[in-house]
């Protein structure tokens, strides 16, 4: 778990270094600081394809989360956060729509009846029950005294 976080600080200081200047002087030093003492420990060589833009690049998921959330918050200017915030909005209620189609209560058995056996499928070669009968004190004193004068 350490060591894919490390990866992704990795991944994201390596795109930080193509950055423009001014864009890297409006990141505070701490944070720029922190990724980079946080890179040190990955262990992926993430090369970038200067002709491929970002979304194109072969990173992970949380790399490009984590750019878009320092381009967020030190970069963008009011009119891009607006779009940006508008956009993730737009995923996040996407997202959210998927799950409450994914596990409405009504379709939630529906999905997986596909490779179970029903009830109604199921045959069994003999379905009478088994009477069971407890067993009375009286019961269980003769029960022992056969087992011991069985064994005398």
């Amino acid at each position: 778990m350490i060591q894919e976080k490390n990866n992704v600080y990795g991944e994201v200081f390596a795109i930080l270094s193509f950055f423009n200047d001014d864009l890297i002087d409006k990141i505070p030093d701490n944070v720029l600081k922190k990724i980079g003492n946080l890179s040190i420990d990955s262990n992926t060589n993430f090369c970038i394809n200067k002709q491929k833009n970002l979304n194109a690049q072969d990173m992970s998921e949380e790399s490009k989360d984590l750019i878009s959330l320092i381009y967020y918050t030190y970069i963008a200017n009011e009119n891009e956060k607006s779009e940006l915030l508008e956009l993730w909005n737009k995923n996040e209620n996407k997202y959210q729509e998927k799950l409450r189609k994914e596990y409405n209560l009504e379709n939630l058995f529906q999905h997986r009846t596909k490779g179970v056996q029903t009830s109604e499928s199921i045959s069994f070669s003999d379905t009478s029950m088994v009477e069971y009968k407890k067993e009375t004190l009286f019961l269980k004193i003769k029960n022992f005294l056969k087992r011991i004068l069985k064994s005398i």
